[in-house]
């Protein structure tokens, strides 16, 4: 066997396997692995690249440690369960406003209303995880995008009377910021981007 053909022989051998090992989507670009590997820190820049807060995309997602071995579809749930989480902890947030003394009835009122409008946001999202796990990604974005709007009633209530303010802007804002980096996933994913 001469030089150029042996040298040949072996860069078939190593990069043959690859070949095998990652297929590419040629619908999103993606290299997506057939088997888990550390391609997961790629993959969310990836993704990441395309959502709108993308700084948070990243760095919410690189937090949950299992983001770092996951797939477009272990993406959306991370996203998801994120979504969900913030959400919990508004709720309780808003609990924790509405046990101290409001002088301000409407203010009270408001925030009992948000306390509705974030369970009603949790339960989107749960079902949002539900229709991940059948692929219903439209399901995913239409539970998604009411979950948006629960958090955005909320505000409202408080812009209805003059001179009141939400106590919960920023936390409905970053809400609202993990659900639609959960809809940028979700539409990669359904190979809609």
């Amino acid at each position: 066997m001469n030089t150029i053909s042996g040298v040949f022989f072996i860069l078939i051998l190593a990069f043959w396997p690859h070949q095998i090992l990652a297929q590419e989507d040629q619908d999103l670009g993606l290299i997506i692995p057939n088997q888990k590997s550390s391609l997961g820190e790629e993959l969310i820049a990836q993704v990441c690249d395309h959502a709108i807060y993308k700084d948070l995309c990243i760095s919410s997602l690189q937090s949950v440690p299992e983001s770092k071995d996951a797939d477009l579809f272990e993406l959306t749930t991370i996203a998801l369960k994120l979504a969900a989480t913030n959400a919990t902890e508004i709720k309780k947030y808003v609990q924790k406003l509405l046990n101290k003394s409001h002088s301000d009835r409407y203010t009270h009122q408001c925030l009992a209303d948000c306390s509705e409008n974030y369970e009603d946001a949790l339960d989107r999202i749960e079902d949002s995880l539900k229709a991940l796990e059948s692929k219903g990604y439209n399901d995913v974005n239409t539970w998604v995008t009411a979950a948006m709007a629960d958090a955005e009633s909320c505000e409202e209530g408080f812009l209805d009377r003059p001179g009141h303010k939400s106590p919960l802007t920023g936390r409905s804002t970053i809400f609202n910021q993990l659900c639609s980096i959960a809809l940028t996933i979700t539409n990669f994913l359904s190979g809609s981007v």
